[in-house]
């Protein structure tokens, strides 16, 4: 099957090329029962820089693959769908050799100096995505668990008494931007990817239409610095008829290392579980990096259990040791 695969950066500026990633992601998703591109990349679409290239390719009109590129960190990480329809003739392949291409180039085309080797992420650890790499020579490197949390009623899930000396409160947007980001970018210092968010990253996020004020929670010490925060999504649907909602996320919950080895994350992780229980959420998931032992550990106590899994590949070693995560 002859492949051709158009590329650009920075963000789409054709809404009808945006619609149609958009339906190309829905139509993998109802066949394969998981999304196949996460969230950064959708708000990707139409806010980026000219470090996230796009790579589109049609098949009788209609949008037969996409990936994305994104070379904004220090290693940079891809995210592709295939339709359904126009699977098991390579097109996968050839999106990820030209991904991989695309991500030892600068902006203006030219190699990167000591560019990292791409990863790429496959939510869902479905088979497919597994036969695509090993075809490509790709290798799992990190292992993203989803933990799901049956909920009961909003009095199952008190809000927990909050230590002395510290106050728990919502976000107010625009007031409390810089502080939550710094105070994000200290408890994920060494995170990949949630640890280099911006004010511009938070305020796309505000602008979603899941986003709730009262469903971010900051914890301040007498000084008013955050020393951590729990962040709560839930998604936009209409209720159930007993005005239940399926599920909620936890969306992020961050401590200060100062504050670390003092309960923190349990405290917060609890003030999120109220807070989704309060808004008739039936169940409960989050992520957290399969070798994040602490927080695994934390959240087993509070009850979560895995559910799935998505996993993030990369070319093998050339010795055929085991590549570190």
């Amino acid at each position: 099957m002859e492949t051709s695969i158009l590329w650009h950066p920075g963000p789409l500026i054709d809404d009808v090329e945006i619609t149609q990633v958009h339906e190309l992601a829905a139509a993998a998703e109802r066949a394969d029962g998981v999304a196949p591109l996460s969230e950064q990349p959708l708000l990707n679409l139409r806010d980026a820089d000219d470090d996230v290239v796009h790579l589109l390719t049609w098949s009788r009109g209609r949008l037969a693959g996409y990936a994305q590129v994104d070379r904004r960190g220090p290693v940079p990480s891809a995210e592709l769908v295939v339709h359904p329809r126009s699977r098991r003739h390579g097109l996968g392949f050839h999106l990820l050799a030209s991904a991989v291409a695309r991500a030892q180039e600068g902006p203006d085309g030219s190699p990167r100096e000591g560019a990292e080797p791409l990863r790429v992420w496959a939510h869902g650890d479905l088979e497919p995505a597994r036969a695509l790499a090993a075809r490509s020579g790709f290798v799992v490197v990190r292992e993203l668990l989803v933990l799901a949390l049956p909920l009961g009623a909003p009095e199952e899930h008190p809000v927990p008494d909050v230590p002395d000396g510290l106050r728990l409160r919502t976000f107010v947007p625009g007031a409390d931007d810089a502080a939550w980001v710094r105070a994000n970018a200290r408890a994920f210092a060494h995170h990949p990817e949630q640890g280099r968010l911006t004010v511009d990253d938070l305020r796309a996020r505000t602008r979603e239409d899941w986003f709730d004020p009262g469903g971010l929670h900051l914890l301040e010490d007498a000084a008013g610095d955050v020393l951590g925060f729990v962040w709560t999504k839930v998604p936009v649907a209409d209720p159930a008829a007993d005005g239940t909602r399926p599920e909620g996320e936890i969306y992020v919950v961050g401590v200060d290392p100062d504050a670390q080895g003092r309960g923190l994350g349990t405290l917060l992780t609890a003030v999120g579980l109220a807070h989704l229980a309060r808004v008739r959420v039936r169940e409960a998931v989050l992520y957290v990096d399969g070798d994040n032992t602490p927080a695994v550990r934390t959240y087993e106590r509070a009850g979560f259990a895995r559910r799935a899994a998505d996993v993030q590949y990369a070319p093998a070693p050339a010795d055929g040791g085991v590549t570190a995560g």
